[in-house]
């Protein structure tokens, strides 16, 4: 490990909360995921059958300056780090999470950490999504769309699953996709959390066309997360009006900010962010890690001297 940086790894979100959260909160947009993840699990809201490994980050004055996380079956999301804590970094993941799935940070950290981790493991490395975090303050609102928000109740579950995984299906790349069975139960109980909570949304224009979930807030920040709309109920708005009125409504329940990811080989989406009112905050890239070759050196061993 490189001299004045050290990192930290626990298994307890409430420890890790109680350290980092104070780095992560200098930024609650750009942390937004490790932020309302861990935050989630030492209230409890979640509960997760494969304990979750978080990374603290210090300099040689004892100060936070990154932080890490990964909650499997996800992979890895860093934080932004400064350039010399990326092969403490390293060893450290690689330590406590050496089957991870894959890596995401913004870019800057990603590149440093993905291809360092496929030369240690022996584990081919590959792009899989280059993003873009976005931040709303005031939302602009679209021209007007046949139909209306409502908030799911019980009985559209059926529907919001079936439209989760074709969301996830359409998201994710084959090759991901092929690195283990979908996690269907597990959207199933996120769902049912969330339309308890009344954090999933739908635009209903004569039946549901769309919808659209949020996360809790933390640090006042709520994100936007999935939105999807049936192919056949395309170009026609739904999307846009949807994600205004979501917005609009966390802002109106206290969030001081709104936030989101999109893919950045989506033009459509961006653009449709873009005109109710979402600003460029960061850019972000997901490597996906996959199988080690056979005769690859344990990381342990595949160290430069």
């Amino acid at each position: 490990m490189l001299a004045g940086m050290r990192c930290e790894i626990t298994s307890d979100p409430g420890e890790f909360w109680a350290t980092t959260a104070d780095f992560l909160l200098t930024d609650p947009v750009l942390n937004n995921v490790i932020l309302v993840n861990v935050d989630a699990r030492r209230s409890g809201t979640i509960t997760d059958p494969a304990p979750a490994s978080y990374l603290t980050v210090r300099d040689g004055s004892g100060a936070v300056v990154g932080a890490a996380m990964r909650t499997p079956p996800y992979p890895v999301y860093v934080s932004r780090l400064p350039a010399a804590a990326i092969e403490p970094v390293l060893d450290a993941l690689l330590e406590a999470c050496p089957d991870a799935a894959g890596l995401t940070g913004t870019v800057a950290e990603a590149d440093a950490l993905a291809p360092a981790w496929g030369r240690r493991t022996g584990r081919p490395v590959e792009v899989e999504m280059d993003g873009r975090i976005y931040r709303l303050d005031e939302v602009t609102p679209p021209a007007r769309v046949s139909g209306t928000m409502r908030r799911a109740g019980p009985a559209d579950l059926d529907l919001l699953l079936a439209w989760t995984v074709a969301f996830h299906r359409e998201a994710t790349p084959p090759a991901a996709r092929e690195a283990g069975p979908e996690p269907i139960e597990m959207w199933r109980r996120e769902l049912e959390r969330k339309v308890a909570e009344g954090r999933v949304f739908l635009w209903d224009d004569a039946g549901p066309v769309s919808y659209a979930g949020t996360s809790r807030p933390v640090a006042d920040v709520v994100r936007v997360a999935p939105v999807y709309t049936p192919p056949e109920h395309r170009r026609r708005g739904y999307a846009s009006a949807l994600v205004a009125a979501v917005s609009q409504a966390a802002l109106d329940e206290g969030a001081v900010a709104t936030m989101l990811y999109t893919d950045l080989a989506n033009p459509t989406s961006n653009k449709i962010y873009a005109a109710v009112g979402y600003r460029p905050v960061a850019d972000v890239r997901t490597y996906r890690f996959g199988r080690p070759a056979t005769d690859a050196i344990p990381p342990s061993q595949n160290r430069a001297s």
